[in-house]
Parts: structure tokens; C-alpha cells; sequence
């Protein structure tokens, strides 16, 4: 089989363990891999490169990794880029579609009918999991696909503020039927590090935004209100309440870390106190 003309990029920081489940499927069905590894303080790197992959090791402006991914995308040489993370795999019915797509690109190239060789971006559905378990329902949408695959020439991807910007492309999208799996969090640990990190930056992005400590308050409870129960989150048992209290707290978190970077340009708490 042929390698796709596709450099999959991976962004990446201290996960040693999960690397190399993300780069073995694609090893033979992309030209190459480009890992962005933020400054891991394990083998993270090292698995990588063993495996084949490119590896560029930097801090991650402003500890967005977005922004490192965007670095790994600016790098890459082939016409086409796919961006996965290291906690997304792909089914192998979206590999055999995925190697389809670009074999009949190739045998299409020259028929200007054909869809492929038109295309300029691919939307790729997921499967959410939530400690360890397939959400149906609640904060997932069955519906959602994500730009995943798009041309080099053709895409934006404004990710200089915030977290999970999403990219756009100049032209004509399709979407694959099939999807990768996506295993959002696997431990409770993992999820308060990730809520800590991810709302820091994103606080620092929005801190002009307004942020009422009550409006917040009801905000938070209106999202609980909404996927929980207008969603049906409730259907998927322990592990939908968990992924809807997840998200609210994301979002309550989010707000009064703005709420409390407009309060501390006013007030040093420390220094207010002083003698």
C-alpha cells in the first residue's frame, strides 16, 4: 500500500505511554508523522522518534498547545496534514477509509467530475469516551466532525488565543462516515489537571469578558439543566453525570478565573493586608 501524501501531526507532553498507540496505526498509510513535544520530562520524544516519527521538542507558547501544533503543521511538506491527539485513535473502518479516499484521489486526479481531488478539507467524526466509557448521549454530539484532514495550502487555524481552535479551510469539505475514538479522560487526576491548565490559559484569552459571580452561579446550572437532563446525559448512568458535572465545573471554573483576574488588578491580596 502506498503512503498517503499526509503528515499527521501530534501534540504532545509527557505521555510516554500513550505515543506509540497513536502513531502505530498510521506507520505505512502517511508519508510522515511530526510530534510537537512540549518539553516532556520522560521518554514522550525519545518513543517517537524510535517509531520514525519527527520530533520537535519546545515549550508551547504561553503553555497553549495549540499553538505547538500549529508549529508541527508549518513544518510539514506533504500537500496534506491530519492532526490527531495522543488520546485519539482511529478505528480501522476510518482507516480503510482514509487509504480509499486517497487512492481514488490518485486514480481521479485528472477528472474534473471526481470528488476527491477537489476536496480541500475532511470533517472526521469521533466516539467520545469518558473514563473509559462510549458517551451516547448528554455533552456529545453524534452529529459533531471535526476538520481533521485538509490540504497544506488551504487552511486557517487562529489559535494564538485559547484552547481547542478549530480549523477552517478555503473551499470544498466532505466528511467521513467513519470515526476515531476519543478517550476524553480516563482518570478523575487526569481530569482536574487538565481543567486547571486548559481554563488558565483560556481566563488569560477572556479576561476582558464580563464575569458576575452570579450570573456564573446561574450559568453553571443551566448547563447542568441542559445536557443532563434536556440531553438526556442521565441515560448514560454514573459516567454521563460525571462528563456533564465535568464540563459545568469546566466552564464555572473558566468564569471565576476571569472574575478573579478582573478582581486582582485592583486588589493585592497579600500586600492589602500588610501593617
Amino acid at each position: 500500500m502506498k503512503p498517503a501524501p499526509v503528515t499527521l501531526v501530534i501534540a504532545a507532553k509527557n505521555c510516554e505511554d500513550r505515543i506509540e498507540g497513536t502513531i502505530k496505526p498510521w506507520l505505512g498509510r502517511v508519508e510522515a508523522i511530526m510530534v510537537v513535544d512540549e518539553m516532556s520530562s520522560d521518554q514522550t520524544a525519545g518513543r517517537a522518534r524510535s517509531l520514525g516519527a519527527e520530533v520537535i521538542v519546545q515549550a508551547a507558547p504561553g503553555e497553549n498547545f495549540d499553538r505547538n501544533r500549529k508549529a508541527g503543521m508549518l513544518k510539514a511538506k506533504t500537500p496534506w496534514i491530519l492532526y490527531l491527539d495522543t488520546d485519539e485513535r482511529p478505528t480501522p473502518a476510518l482507516l480503510s477509509e482514509f487509504s480509499e479516499f486517497f487512492a481514488n484521489a490518485e486514480a481521479n486526479a485528472d477528472d474534473k467530475e471526481a470528488v476527491a481531488p477537489r476536496v480541500q478539507g475532511v470533517r472526521i467524526p469521533n466516539d467520545f469516551y469518558f473514563l473509559g466509557k462510549k458517551l451516547t448521549r448528554g455533552i456529545y454530539n453524534p452529529k459533531s466532525a471535526e476538520i481533521r484532514l485538509f490540504r497544506r495550502e488551504s487552511y486557517d487555524y487562529p489559535c494564538e488565543e485559547g484552547f481547542h481552535r478549530g480549523i477552517s479551510v478555503r473551499g470544498e469539505v466532505v466528511r467521513f462516515k467513519n470515526s476515531y475514538r476519543h478517550f476524553n479522560v480516563n482518570t478523575l487526576s487526569e481530569w482536574f489537571i487538565k481543567t486547571n491548565q486548559y481554563t488558565e490559559v483560556d481566563a488569560l484569552a477572556h479576561q476582558g469578558q464580563p464575569a458576575q459571580p452570579r450570573t456564573l452561579v446561574w450559568r453553571a446550572f443551566k448547563f447542568f439543566c441542559k445536557y443532563y437532563g434536556i440531553k438526556q446525559g442521565f441515560r448514560d448512568g454514573v459516567h454521563g453525570f460525571l462528563s456533564v458535572t465535568y464540563f459545568m465545573l469546566y466552564h464555572f471554573t473558566l468564569g471565576f478565573k476571569i472574575w478573579e483576574k478582573q478582581l486582582l488588578k485592583t486588589k493585592k491580596i497579600e500586600e492589602d493586608y500588610l501593617p
